[in-house]
């Protein structure tokens, strides 16, 4: 926009001088003439520029979801209304977004005519380019005059939150889970109707059962005795596990070993929660985070909004979080630890806990591979072997530049 004028002020200053000089040229006459004209016009549009100053009131509102996904694209509806006395002529409304891509930040509009006590619509979108919470604002607008050789410009303070969840991959064959030595996989149930958990469904009246379990609306309806269903829950859950060493972060911006670790995080529980598993959350981000086990969308949420503002700033090893993080671990479920390769001899004193019947599942991203490697596959290759030769386990293992679907192929 400054550019643009600096552009205007110079054609004028062009056409004063060239009238000048035809004027010294012909007659003075002629270059008195534009000068006395350019004088007027720029007089009239300060006059103008001046009641705008004290006469336009607006009023800015803005539309729009307050979670996104990386990658989305945020819809956004901003509405003016002009609350004046008077019509509001040549102004341009400014938003600004710093989550959007580099140089995107920002998005302007033109409005030639605003009409007394009316309202306009302006819609528009940015691309959500990283994870994180965000504010949108403030609008700025720019009043210009008829001539559009002055402007001042007005902020509003109007914000919009918006948190940006992390991105996540589609995971087709995720380990198995296992509970001590037996495999077993998300809920396994036994059907019953004594003393469980977590409603089933309803089903016919067996005598001997307990009147309490009576459903009697359905019972009404029917004109039987219905009962109320449950599961009995056969699993404690899933610990998901990691931490964001700001020492061992390596790579840079969305291509780094901390932006791996959290989009493997935030798929795995994406997974988890469509099979109806209970997660529990550890992490160590500069501080500790711990969501406590539990199901469902909304805990997924909880999870997702955790990721989006987590960065690499923690101080301590992977090796101090897990032995800051054992306890809340309980016996006899899964532990998937999201870490980095540089802690792969921490694997050893995690696999301590498969004496209280927890099972390890180890997601390893190979730091090496976002330095500015030659073979990155020999890395990942050589990564793997050292893993193998150190603990008998099946691990999963992400390069820089994977497609991380076909890791859990």
């Amino acid at each position: 926009m400054i550019k643009a004028f600096r552009v205007k002020w110079f054609l004028l200053g062009f056409f004063f001088i060239s009238s000048l000089l035809i004027g010294l040229k012909t007659a003075r006459e002629f270059f008195f003439f534009f000068a006395y004209f350019l004088l007027c016009a720029a007089v009239v549009s300060l006059i103008w520029l001046f009641l705008t100053y004290y006469t336009a009131h607006l009023q800015l509102s803005r539309k729009m979801i307050s979670r996104a996904t990386e990658g989305d694209t945020l819809e956004v509806a901003a509405r003016i209304h002009n609350v004046s006395f008077l019509p509001v002529f040549n102004f341009v409304l400014e938003d600004n977004f710093s989550c959007a891509q580099p140089n995107q930040e920002k998005k302007s509009f033109f409005v030639s005519y605003l009409g007394l006590k009316s309202s306009c619509e302006i819609k528009y979108d940015y691309l959500c380019f990283k994870r994180g919470e965000y504010k949108m604002g403030p609008f700025v607008v720019y009043f210009f005059d008829p001539l559009n050789l002055f402007f001042f410009k007005r902020t509003y303070h109007v914000y919009s939150g918006v948190v940006v969840y992390p991105q996540i991959f589609k995971i087709q064959k995720f380990p198995a889970l296992t509970r001590s030595i037996l495999p077993w996989f998300g809920i396994e149930t036994a059907r019953s109707s004594g003393d469980d958990d977590e409603f089933y469904g309803l089903r016919e009246y067996k005598e001997g059962e307990s009147v309490k379990k009576i459903h009697w609306i359905s019972s009404a309806r029917k004109n039987k005795l219905i009962v109320k269903q449950f599961q009995l829950q056969s699993f404690f859950g899933t610990t998901i596990m990691f931490n964001l060493e700001k020492a061992k972060n390596l790579g840079e911006g969305k291509e780094s070993v901390a932006e791996y670790i959290i989009k493997i995080a935030a798929s795995a529980a994406h997974y988890l929660t469509e099979r109806g598993v209970s997660i529990e959350l550890l992490a160590h981000i500069g501080e500790i985070v711990h969501l406590p086990f539990n199901k469902g969308q909304e805990h997924l949420e909880d999870i997702f909004r955790v990721l989006a503002v987590a960065q690499a700033e923690s101080r301590i090893s992977f090796r101090e979080a897990f032995e800051e993080f054992a306890r809340y671990i309980p016996n006899d479920s899964s532990l998937v630890a999201v870490m980095s390769d540089q802690d792969y001899t921490d694997l050893p004193r995690m696999v301590s806990l498969y004496s209280r019947g927890v099972s390890l599942i180890p997601l390893i991203v190979v730091s090496d591979t976002f330095l500015p490697v030659f073979d990155k596959k020999k890395i990942t290759r050589q990564t793997k072997i050292r893993v193998s030769n150190l603990v008998n386990m099946q691990a999963k293992f992400f390069s820089q530049g994977d497609n991380l679907s076909e890791v859990f192929i």
